[in-house]
Parts: C-alpha cells; structure tokens; sequence
C-alpha cells in the first residue's frame, strides 16, 4: 500500500471514544500504531469514566490528546466536541470515527482515503465491519431506513467477494469506523445528542444524503468489532437505548397523519418485541426495550435540528 513516494493528499483526524473499559481501548489505539497511511491525527475522548481507566492509557500513549468530559455524553456529546476541534485546524480534510472496541487493519485507513479521492461524491465512507469473533461474518454494512422501520444491511451475513476498492452504496451505515468529509460537517453540522446511543449514526447518513452525499462502505477497508461491547454488562441497557432512539428518529421525521400513524405503530411494536424477548424467558430486555422506549415516546422535541459548527466553539440549534 503506502511507501515514502507517495503523497498524502488528505489529512485524516481519528476520533476514539472511550468509556471504562481501558483494555478494549488500550487494542484499539495499538493497532492504529500499525497504519500504513501517515498523514492522520489521534483524538482520544473520555467519556466520564472516573475509574482510572483514562490514566492508565495516559501512561501508555501520552502523545495522544485528550478531551475529557465529566459524564457519560453517550456518542454524539462525546464526539461532538472533539470534530469541532478538528475542524478548527484547517489542514484536517476528513474525520474518522471509529469505536474503543473496533480494531483497523494496517492498510485500512489507506483504502478509505484512496477510494474518497477516487469517488468525490462520496461524503460517508465506512469500513467493512467484521466480527471479531467471527472475522468471515460482517457486523452490519449499515441500515435500510423505512416510513416506520429500519432493516439492518449485512448482519451476521458473510463477507461477499465484492472488488475490494470499489465502494458499495448503501442507505446508512453505522457509526463503528466512520470516514467523513470535511464537507459534509460544514453543509449539515454535527450529530444530534438527543441520541445517546444508536441511530445519531442512521440519521447523521440521512442528512448527508439529503445534502446532496453519497454514503458507502468499502469491501477491502477491514475494521474488526466486538459487537455491543459498552452495554454487553448491563442487562437492558442497550434494548433501553434501541427503543429511546428509534423513537427519537421517527419522531423527528414525522409530521401530522404520519406522525399519529407512527405512534400506533409505535406500540404495536414495543408489544410485539416485548412479547417475543417475555417467550424467551429475556426479561431485563423486555423491560428495558419498553421502558426506553415510552420514555423515547414521551421526551420533548421542541428542536428538530442539529448542533451548528461555530467559531466559539458553542452549539447553538439551527432553525
């Protein structure tokens, strides 16, 4: 892949969100040590973690810089900090996100780049996520987003033996190891933190697609993920967080008639999940996916917007 003749046309700004779990984090920064591509920056945020885990990986990587917040933003208030100041230096062309527990092949980084210099239309591009434990099964290429549902992209399906840089166009794709256009922040802004978990990613894509960018994954760019790994722990946190933003996504995409529909369809489907999760004696799951998902049903959303990038580095909502 890279060699010292190469120019680097892009300058790449990684950004690593990390909570508690040092170890997970510890790999993933490990392996960004092994990239064949340079010319990129690292940006480590601590999302509250207050158990020593962050200090710990100080020793280890001292050069990284650090954004440290006081809570748990979940992933949109934890990262937006971190792109605005990325996009603040104006040599930074492109951000990759990429999870504490996803793990980049060496070459990966380089095959992104290549291919968004290749296809300018293309604003999103991600990774191939595998399993880590699986490494021949993807771990989702994304989501197909309907009036009232979305159906995952890839999940738990084989690796398909598609041209390894030839990108692959798909509705959304997930958030795990994420490269965007410098572009795309500024005509659209940044992630919406009413999500604290899942589907900021979902629809940060949809905005994009509807500014005119085109989103796609990359069959040869290998990111290794251990699926769920920061809510595995806690039984119904991540059924919680499902159920909260998949109402918070519809909510704000659906106006009058459609908006009524949504919220019968609504309950019919936490009562047919919570029904399916009861049979399968997964009560902490059943409860957390209802429980998030009539508080997701019930929270205000006065503001159908998204944080604005601004010179002071504030977030005020755009009408």
């Amino acid at each position: 892949m890279g060699n010292s003749s190469t120019k680097y046309n892009l300058n790449i700004e990684i950004i690593v969100l990390h909570w508690r779990d040092d170890q997970r984090t510890r790999q993933c920064l490990a392996a960004l040590q092994t990239l064949d591509y340079p010319a990129h920056s690292i940006t480590l945020v601590d999302n509250g973690s207050h158990n020593g885990s962050l200090e710990r990986l100080i020793v280890q990587f001292p050069d990284i810089p650090i954004i440290r917040h006081q809570e748990n933003r979940g992933f949109a208030g934890g990262v937006n900090p971190a792109i605005r100041r990325a996009l603040a230096e104006e040599n930074i062309d492109a951000i990759l996100l990429l999870n504490n527990d996803a793990l980049l092949a060496p070459d990966a980084l380089w095959r992104l780049v290549q291919a968004m210099e290749q296809y300018p239309h293309i604003g999103i591009l991600s990774a191939a996520v595998v399993r880590v434990d699986q490494p021949t099964l993807m771990a989702g290429a994304g989501a197909f987003v309907g009036q009232y549902w979305t159906t995952p992209v890839g999940w738990n399906e084989p690796l398909a033996p598609l041209p390894p840089d030839v990108p692959v166009s798909v509705h959304t794709v997930f958030g795990c190891a994420m490269l965007v256009r410098r572009a795309v922040f500024e005509r659209i802004g940044l992630f919406d933190e009413r999500y604290f978990f899942y589907y900021e990613d979902t629809d940060f894509c949809l905005r994009a697609r509807s500014a005119g960018f085109e989103v796609a994954y990359l069959p040869g760019a290998i990111a290794y993920h251990t699926v769920s790994a920061s809510t595995r722990n806690v039984p119904g946190l991540r059924e919680f967080y499902l159920a909260r933003s998949r109402q918070i996504f519809f909510r704000k995409r659906r106006s009058g008639i459609e908006y009524l529909l949504y919220l019968l369809v609504a309950i019919v489907h936490l009562a047919r999940v919570a029904r399916w999760k009861v049979q399968r004696a997964h009560w902490s799951d059943a409860v957390g996916y209802v429980a998030g998902g009539l508080v997701g049903l019930m929270m205000p959303m006065e503001h159908k917007c998204e944080p604005q990038i601004t010179r002071e580095g504030e977030h005020p909502w755009k009408a």
